[in-house]
């Protein structure tokens, strides 16, 4: 079973753009090359964020690394900027691996499944504050 969510930036042109960004970094682990004036309307809108050169930083769930979590497949690496983004990225391209901190610690997921852990997962700000910070949230 399949879960669309309607999001607000679904404009035509955005959705692609979105689309063109999920492949390439699924296929190379990294964000493709985009003409400024288009990243920054994805980042007016919150298909991504820039970093101070005006990269592509992140766009949920992928990220440019080096970030908060690295995920492995049997593929490829990626990075996260949350525990949240990194079983995002592995929901995404359906495929079994894990992610790890800097201090070690780590989710895997098996056969598409969460395998047993005892760490927990804790939001400290609420969805509708995302955009204030993303970085930091």
């Amino acid at each position: 079973m399949r879960t669309c969510v309607r999001l607000r930036y679904c404009g035509g042109m955005t959705v692609e753009l979105r689309r063109r960004i999920f492949r390439h970094y699924a296929e190379t682990g990294s964000p493709p090359e985009l003409p400024r004036a288009k990243l920054e309307e994805l980042a007016t809108q919150h298909a991504v964020v820039l970093d101070a050169a005006g990269h592509i930083a992140f766009a949920n769930p992928f990220a440019t690394g080096p970030a908060a979590l690295t995920v492995t497949t049997d593929e490829r690496t990626f990075s996260a900027v949350c525990a949240w983004d990194a079983l995002g990225i592995l929901a995404l391209l359906r495929a079994d691996g894990s992610a790890t901190d800097a201090d070690g610690l780590s989710l895997e997921i098996r056969d598409g499944q969460l395998a047993a852990t005892s760490l927990r997962f804790h939001v400290l700000v609420p969805a509708a504050r995302w955009y204030d910070d993303l970085r930091f949230t």
